[in-house]
């Protein structure tokens, strides 16, 4: 088996900013998405993990400077890992009535 040590997670909290994502009943997917990823953050470092996040607060992000933030974590390292959350919704007759976290596990 290919065996990989990892050097750290990067933590991706999806949308931000004026980007807002799903937005229902005054409900944004970017906030949810920060919230989730500040506890992945918190709790992986709790665990002992190295991690990062690519915005802690409101921003706007450029899928740029996104994919900078999550290319030079760890000194560029392949061995780090992204996790990029989402919230899906849709298709339902209630707003939001599927809803799911989405989190795009990747080698970065």
């Amino acid at each position: 088996m290919n065996e990989r040590r990892v050097t750290g997670v990067v933590v991706d909290a999806g949308h931000g900013g004026t980007d807002p994502g799903a937005v229902s009943g005054g409900l944004q997917e970017k906030d949810f998405t920060l919230e989730a990823s500040l506890y992945m953050y918190d709790r992986l470092r709790e665990l002992g993990i190295p991690a990062v996040l690519t915005r802690d607060f409101d921003e706007d992000l450029s899928r740029e400077e996104r994919l900078r933030r999550a290319n030079e974590a760890f000194g560029g390292s392949s061995d780090a890992i992204l996790i990029s959350n989402h919230i899906n919704a849709g298709g339902g007759k209630q707003p939001l009535s599927e809803v799911g976290l989405q989190s795009d596990l990747t080698h970065i």
